[in-house]
């Protein structure tokens, strides 16, 4: 109650009463829609959550909810014949969304240890009553020098690294399906790197979409490719 007085004086010395009126249906809104406040989880960008990052990786952001769930969906498969993987999978959010549906297995791979530290935490607090899979895996490791597990694999990419690491991964990952026959599909969101996707030899570009909302109908929410292993 108290931080609430201490803001609301704040914002009527800012803003003054007329616009600090127009504010409050929004912050209403915000408490009642953001993830974390919610949840209890730690799944937004922080200043230091890029500290000490090599070059090759790209700043962490959190999957939107609505849009990962729509991209999911929009698969038509069996989650339960996929193991989830995140590479880059920073505080772990796309994992806890993941975990609304059935996957076979569900794995998160950050190379800091910090945010791998935190996503740990997160999987272990999320409550959601449409939460089907408690099994959450965080590994601290290379993404691109993981050992991918045996099966179908649902490979997620939000925009995590640079061209240098994506090389890695893919080449990672051709061996893999020279080892073993597998179903490989890449969800690769905010598609930076898209190029040396669509040239590998190995993928076939089966998608790629521009999401969109009633309210941002110009500009995309989100743009993603979907790739799948050529047989």
């Amino acid at each position: 109650m108290m931080d609430t007085l201490v803001r609301l004086r704040a914002s009527l010395r800012k803003n003054g009463w007329w616009r600090t009126l127009t504010l409050i249906p929004r912050n209403i809104l915000f408490q009642l829609t953001d993830f974390d406040r919610k949840h209890g989880t730690n799944t937004g960008f922080q200043a230091e959550d890029d500290a000490g990052l090599p070059r090759e990786h790209e700043g962490y952001e959190g999957a939107p909810p609505r849009l990962f769930h729509r991209i999911i969906r929009s698969l038509d498969i069996a989650p339960e014949h996929y193991a989830f993987i995140d590479l880059g999978s920073g505080k772990g959010k796309a994992l806890l969304l993941a975990a609304h549906h059935p996957f076979r297995r569900i794995i998160g791979v950050e190379y800091n240890p910090r945010l791998d530290a935190i996503a740990a935490e997160n999987a272990r607090i999320y409550r959601h009553p449409e939460r089907r899979m408690h099994a959450i895996e965080t590994i601290r490791d290379d993404a691109g020098a993981f050992d991918l597990p045996p099966g179908d694999l649902l490979i997620y990419l939000f925009n995590p690294f640079k061209a240098a690491i994506m090389e890695r991964v893919l080449a990672n990952l051709e061996r893999a399906l020279q080892a073993e026959p597998l179903d490989v599909l890449i969800v690769y969101q905010n598609p930076t790197q898209r190029r040396l996707l669509d040239q590998a030899p190995f993928l076939e570009r089966i998608a790629y979409r521009e999401y969109r909302t009633k309210r941002f109908r110009k500009m995309p929410i989100g743009r993603v490719a979907i790739y799948r292993n050529r047989r």
